[in-house]
């Protein structure tokens, strides 16, 4: 979006309320990278630390659902499938006006192939952008739904972040099927109806294949999801455990990583 600038974009009373009930280290307004150091090390170099970006940032990803790992990875960290990825950055190449269409994505593929990060790096710059968007697991959007039957504020709450924002990432799909009941299939139904309505764009993660997604949730739900999101299949190789290896070279070097 043109002339947005996420240093001086601020968040509303109510989602500062949640934000910092959750993470009251942000209200402290101490730099999240460099802890009031002002400088960091990485990649073997020192560096000055924006620390008011830093801040910013950190409050805007953590109050759209953006967990602390993923605040400070970016595409350069992505080690999987490049013919997925491609597709990805095809989709960005347009975002504007694909959120605008109100075209979402459908990550699908075994575990541990990068399908939550990638979500999450679009996200990411999607609201750099300026759009307003929410991430969070499908399993988290029952509870949220469920709050929301005794409490008018929570009830609010998730219509403005699961119906209206105006980019939805629902990660984790069929995990609910745990469950014994039919309301995570029926939530679902109803928040993806009313956003392919609305024309808001929604992304979804899933380990499950495209026949076992038509199993689960039914040929009326695939054929929205067909509708409004473009497929994408993640192959290849877990990459976990090369995460995992990185990760402790960076702490055995003493480096930190900036929010971006």
């Amino acid at each position: 979006m043109t002339g947005f600038s996420i240093e001086n974009s601020f968040l509303s009373d109510d989602e500062s309320r949640r934000l910092y009930a959750r993470f009251p280290e942000l209200k402290k307004g101490i730099c999240p990278t460099c802890k009031g150091e002002k400088r960091v090390q990485w990649r073997g170099e020192m560096w000055d630390c924006d620390c008011s970006r830093q801040l910013q940032l950190a409050k805007h990803y953590s109050a759209c659902g953006i967990g602390v790992t993923y605040q400070r990875l970016d595409w350069d960290d992505f080690r999987g499938d490049q013919d997925a990825l491609d597709q990805v950055l095809r989709y960005l190449l347009h975002k504007d006006k694909v959120v605008d269409r109100g075209l979402g994505l459908l990550f699908y593929g075994a575990s541990g192939r990068g399908k939550t990060m990638v979500a999450n790096l679009i996200l990411k710059e999607l609201i750099r952008d300026g759009f307003s968007c929410f991430g969070t697991t499908f399993a988290q959007t029952i509870d949220a739904f469920t709050a929301g039957w005794h409490n008018p504020d929570d009830k609010r709450w998730f219509a403005e972040k699961f119906m209206h924002s105006e980019v939805l990432l629902l990660d984790d799909l069929g995990r609910e099927f745990k469950t014994k009941n039919s309301l995570p299939q029926s939530t679902f139904d109803n928040i993806l109806r009313t956003r392919v309505q609305e024309g808001r764009s929604t992304f979804l993660t899933t380990n499950m294949s495209l026949r076992e997604l038509e199993s689960g949730y039914g040929g009326a739900v695939l054929s929205l999801l067909k509708e409004s999101s473009l497929p994408v299949e993640f192959t290849g190789d877990d990459f976990r455990p090369q995460v995992s290896e990185r990760t402790l070279e960076e702490l055995e070097a003493n480096e930190t990583r900036f929010i971006i």
